[in-house]
């Protein structure tokens, strides 16, 4: 049976990541708003074009944590599939998606999964995404 998590992952697969169209940050926003949660990607999509740019917008609005929490959707200390976490890769924070055993990321080099047993140290933040 698929749902909300494997057609997004299927988006995420099949379309090109693009700074200020479909990347990391816009994607968890565009997820989001599919579930019910406030769409807040539109304010920022096509107003940049390089990891720059996303990095100073993304700053600006008080971290990922700061653009997740604008969406109004509750945190959660324990995520489960379907939830959206911001993940410490070691350099920066990233969204991603809790697909129940693991983490996915949209990153410019592709859509990343990792065991959530692996990182649930680096998990910065969790919100419960209806």
């Amino acid at each position: 049976m698929t749902d909300d998590v494997d057609r997004t992952l299927q988006i995420w697969r099949s379309t090109p990541f693009e700074w200020g169209a479909r990347d990391c940050m816009l994607s968890i926003g565009d997820y989001i708003a599919r579930r019910g949660g406030k769409d807040v990607s539109q304010a920022f999509r096509g107003s940049y074009t390089t990891e720059a740019g996303a990095l100073a917008h993304v700053a600006a609005s008080g971290g990922c944590t700061g653009l997740v929490d604008m969406t109004g959707i509750p945190r959660t200390d324990d995520p489960k599939r379907g939830d959206v976490v911001v993940f410490f890769t070691g350099e920066i924070e990233v969204g991603a998606l809790c697909t129940g055993e693991g983490i996915a990321m949209r990153l410019e080099r592709g859509v990343i999964e990792v065991p959530l047993r692996l990182v649930r140290r680096s998990i910065v933040q969790a919100w419960s995404v209806p």
